[in-house]
Parts: C-alpha cells; structure tokens; sequence
C-alpha cells in the first residue's frame, strides 16, 4: 500500500511539473530565443521535480527496491 502511494504521489508531481516546462514553451511565442527559455527552464524547480519523480517512478516500475527483506 505503502508503495502505491508513493507511486500516485510522484506521478502526479510528474504530470504538474511536466505540464508547467510545456507550457514554459509559450515564452517562445513572446519573442524569447531558445537559449533564453532554456536558460530559465534550467533555474526552475519544476525541471528538478520531474528529473526526480520519473527516477522514484523508474525505481518502483521497475521493482528495484524490494518490498519485503530476504530474511523474513
């Protein structure tokens, strides 16, 4: 149970910060150059919320961390 949480509450900080750098892209329509939104997309807390939920969603699709001790 524990883990399905863990997996709801990453995803859906995934979907928000994924969906904030898209929509980051419309500086693009004001005139910006893409070095200059890719400059600001760099400093923003969003890219690194993504980075490290797809690492806890990667870590729990993929089943890399037991979920029970092989000592038990």
């Amino acid at each position: 149970m524990f883990r399905f949480m863990v997996f709801l509450i990453s995803y859906g900080i995934c979907v928000v910060s994924i969906s904030n750098l898209i929509l980051y892209l419309n500086y693009r329509t004001l005139g910006y150059s893409w070095r200059a939104v890719a400059n600001y997309m760099l400093g923003t807390t969003e890219l690194y919320l993504a980075i490290v939920s797809l690492g806890i969603l990667f870590i729990l699709i993929f089943d890399l961390i037991p979920s029970r001790s092989p000592f038990s």
